[in-house]
């Protein structure tokens, strides 16, 4: 009975609360609505009392960051979240609001909201995170800025606004656009806080301060109060008393706007908003409409067809209803959905304007490089390099505004979601770039030095301060195909030295020097470890006299260029080449970690979880390599073990000394990045001062180190005579298939199944035969030291401790053909592939002799 009455207590509270509301609504409504868009009935009024539908489109990905978008995946990933990592990354939080910031300064800027009110589209949705507006415990002015100057583009380009408040204290979702740190990729709706403790109340204070600012604004048309609210079971039908907790906050210094409200689940649910339902009413105290300038909102990520009902629910209630979210869908349910938003609702706002890799928008932003480190370091950690942060603040500058080159613009979203009948083209292109014919084209006389940023033409470049001594700008962000113009005067042809300052961070580059499109010169940029340390590099070219146009054309790219010098006479020759291993020795035997190569291509590193700690190499694609420099005293044979690990397995690494193959492997899945197993295969190393390459044809692994150790028998070095099999280390291959004998997962433990599989040159399929008299052997596995066992409970075959007994003696029987038999001497029975299949992983049994291909063997000596 307490319990009952303190509830009756509350909704008698918030139904004063409401009623004194609703009448300063009365009062002041009708004079403050008529200079301000407002509600009659089921339509949207315009300043002008004309009836206004808003053709629409969210501004996503702007002022609060959704980890799809920002990542290029659907992992689970805030905006705090993807701050703090860019606070690791660029090794300050400060540096990291720094991008924050350029990132809202240029996402949206008046190019975008031009081109969408060229387009047609007459109001965008403005998603924003409350704590742009609340620091510290109180109200802030912080958000005002971004908030100010696309409500004056607007109003330049007669948009309306309608601002959303898309994460709210406490998070009103479980979803990681509500910035919920506290969930997770289940999205546990026990985390959605926003109903507890004083979060309504802060949310209503914000909202306060923002209605404050825009009373008198007639460019914004509404105030969206919380974005998608999902209420904690149970809890969903506190959700209209606290709308009217804000909107009675709005109130009290603003009656021009309108108030926008969004249904419960996901803004799916009208129902748990409907004044008119029974339960709303007696959980809420709301028996009538609570304000007289009120649209509802709906959300629909879905077919067409499960929005039945959705616009009957307001229609009763005599109110607007618009769609502020819908999207992520196939062009033609895209279509529908407008048709349908466009013939029954007062408006509509797609999901959204533009994205960061991804689809479904009419442009996509592609990353670029920088931009990929950023997300290789997120999700994989190391080391990021030096440079990263004035990468991504240029990328912040440049490449997320409006007209960039690389954006890419989709033509079918924008027919689906066209807000008029006849498509207008997609916005001008911008002018068209500077020439060289140009009148006012600098003309440099040569022989002299050319500032590369003073190009008359260009392609695919942009300019930045330099790291270099001479302190002015550099050319950089150039990709395969990149070019640069420019105009020269030369008074005498003939021979000239031709200079460049070059940096490249990894990966040496190729710059051909043309004249007049014809190609005089190949210059080679060399990896100087870093974006600002820059080289000198020249060669010697033949140049005619008369004014010309001289480009640089990138063959390849990372690299950046400062400037470029022509001078009198040849280049001298160059100086003879640097083994970057000289100096880098390694003495073996020993353990090389990856990581400390002396030369790669390609790699980056991580903290590894191996035992032993350190880091690995990783990222691998094809064409990567790892150099090495190892020093052996004497002619040594090895056993070269090498530690991968593999989520998906595919990759395939050869292993090179000196520039030769020496063998390789196969790396299958180790069932995580950091899941790691040991291959190995015998290597034979002379003398001396060796490089040896890790040469990835394909990628998909991690190596953690290479380690060599001395073998424990010396390998022949010519094949078995005809007769008995000689003792030494061989691979077992089956006629049948032609697959080894191979120890499943690299096993070292007793009862490891025994299968075939195909020749990667592991120590699990290589096999030391052992003599015990006559053509009877022992064959032990080197990887585990175990015995090949013929299972004295079955016909299988697998790998057990030797002990000497019969089970782990083979006779081996040769044919006439030079193959094998391999015949256990407990049982006289053979070893055979099952069914004869070729299969990787089909089984290795004994079984009664059948003259087939699939019980012979073919005895191959490991080198």
């Amino acid at each position: 009975m307490k319990q009952s009455h303190h509830n009756t207590k509350g909704k008698l509270g918030l139904g004063r609360a409401l009623l004194c509301g609703l009448m300063l609504s009365v009062m002041l409504g009708s004079s403050a609505h008529a200079q301000f868009v407002h509600t009659d009935g089921t339509r949207i009024l315009d300043e002008n009392g004309e009836e206004l539908n808003f053709n629409g489109i969210n501004l996503g990905n702007w002022l609060l960051w959704e980890g799809y978008l920002m990542m290029g995946d659907f992992n689970y990933r805030t905006h705090t979240q993807f701050l703090n990592s860019l606070t690791d990354a660029f090794g300050s939080a400060a540096k990291a609001a720094e991008f924050e910031h350029q990132w809202r300064l240029n996402y949206v800027d008046e190019q975008a909201i031009a081109d969408l009110s060229a387009l047609g589209f007459n109001s965008v949705r403005v998603p924003f995170h409350y704590n742009m507006f609340w620091e510290n415990g109180q109200l802030s002015n912080h958000g005002f800025q971004y908030f100010d100057r696309v409500i004056e583009w607007c109003r330049t380009y007669n948009m309306y606004v309608l601002l959303d408040m898309h994460a709210a204290p406490g998070y009103q979702n479980p979803g990681d656009h509500a910035d919920n740190v506290d969930s997770n990729a289940s999205q546990p709706r026990d985390t959605v806080k926003f109903w507890d403790g004083n979060n309504v109340q802060i949310a209503a204070t914000v909202w306060r301060h923002i209605a404050n600012r825009y009373k008198d604004e007639p460019v914004v048309w509404g105030y969206d109060l919380i974005n998608e609210p999902v209420p904690q079971p149970t809890r969903e039908f506190e959700l209209l008393s606290s709308m009217v907790t804000m909107r009675n906050a709005i109130r009290e210094v603003d009656n021009n706007h309108t108030i926008v409200v969004e249904g419960s689940w996901w803004s799916s649910d009208l129902t748990k908003i409907d004044w008119t339902d029974p339960e709303v009413q007696a959980a809420s105290g709301v028996y009538s409409q609570w304000d007289d300038n009120l649209v509802y909102q709906l959300h629909h990520y879905g077919p067409l067809s499960d929005t039945v009902g959705r616009d009957a629910i307001t229609d009763n209630l005599n109110i607007p209803l618009i769609i502020g979210e819908y999207g992520e869908t196939d062009n033609g349910n895209l279509a529908a959905m407008t048709d349908w938003a466009k013939q029954n609702l007062s408006g509509y706002f797609p999901w959204s304007f533009k994205k960061m890799s991804h689809d479904k928008t009419l442009w996509t932003i592609p990353p670029n490089a920088a931009y990929n480190q950023v997300k290789a370091y997120i999700n994989n950690g190391g080391t990021p390099p030096t440079h990263l942060y004035a990468d991504m603040i240029a990328f912040a500058q440049n490449n997320v505004r409006n007209g960039h080159s690389s954006h890419q613009w989709h033509q079918g979203f924008y027919d689906a979601i066209n807000p008029g009948n006849t498509p207008p083209p997609p916005p001008p292109p911008p002018p068209p770039a500077p020439t060289c014919d140009d009148s006012n084209a600098q003309t440099f006389t040569l022989p002299s030095r050319v500032q590369a940023e003073d190009h008359c033409a260009s392609s695919g470049i942009q300019q930045e301060s330099t790291g270099d001594i001479d302190g002015n700008q550099n050319i950089g962000w150039i990709d395969a195909g990149d070019w640069a113009e420019y105009n020269v005067t030369l008074n005498t042809a003939g021979e000239y030295t031709f200079a460049a300052r070059v940096a490249a961070n990894a990966n040496a580059g190729t710059i051909n020097v043309a004249v007049n499109g014809s190609q005089v010169g190949s210059l080679t940029a060399p990896v100087t470890g870093d974006w600002q340390v820059y080289q000198t590099t020249q060669i010697t070219v033949n140049l005619p006299a008369g004014e010309h146009v001289l480009r640089l054309n990138f063959a390849s790219a990372g690299m950046n260029v400062n400037w470029f010098e022509v001078s009198e006479g040849q280049a001298p020759p160059p100086p003879p080449p640097v083994n970057p291993c000289d100096g880098f020795m390694q003495n073996l035997p020993s353990k090389v970690e990856a990581e400390d190569y002396c030369d790669m291509n390609g790699l980056q590193t991580e903290a590894t979880s191996d035992s032993g700690g350190g880091e690995n190499i990783g990222w691998i694609d094809a064409g990567d390599w790892a150099d090495y420099g190892i020093n052996v005293d004497t002619n040594t044979h090895f056993i070269l073990k090498l530690r991968v690990a593999s989520q998906n397995g595919g990759g395939k690494v050869n292993i090179n000394v000196d520039g030769a193959n020496v063998g390789g492997f196969d790396v299958s899945s180790t069932g995580g990045w950091q899941n790691w197993q040991t291959l190995s295969m015998p290597l034979t190393l002379s003398a001396g001062n060796h490089v040896l390459r890790l040469d990835f044809l394909a990628g998909g692994l991690n190596v953690n180190w290479v380690e060599f150790t001395p073998a424990t028998t010396t390998p022949p070095t010519e094949p078995p005579a005809t007769g008995e099999l000689e003792e030494g280390t061989y691979y077992i291959t089956n006629e049948a298939s032609g697959k080894a004998l191979d120890v499943s997962g690299v096993s070292t433990s007793n009862g490891a199944n025994v299968h075939q599989w195909a020749y990667g040159g592991g120590l699990n399929q290589q096999w030391n035969a052992q003599h015990v008299s006559g053509n009877t052997f022992e064959l032990v596995s080197l990887n585990s030291g175990s015995c090949l066992d013929a299972d004295s409970g079955s016909d299988n075959a697998h790998q057990w401790a030797c002990e000497g007994n019969t089970n782990q003696q083979w006779v081996i029987e040769e044919q006439s053909d030079g193959s094998y038999l391999i015949r256990t001497k407990a049982g006289n029975e053979v070893l055979e592939v099952q069914n004869g299949s070729a299969n990787n992983g089909a089984n290795v049994r004994t079984a009664g002799a059948a003259n087939s291909d699939r019980q012979k063997w073919r005895f191959n000596i490991v080198q």
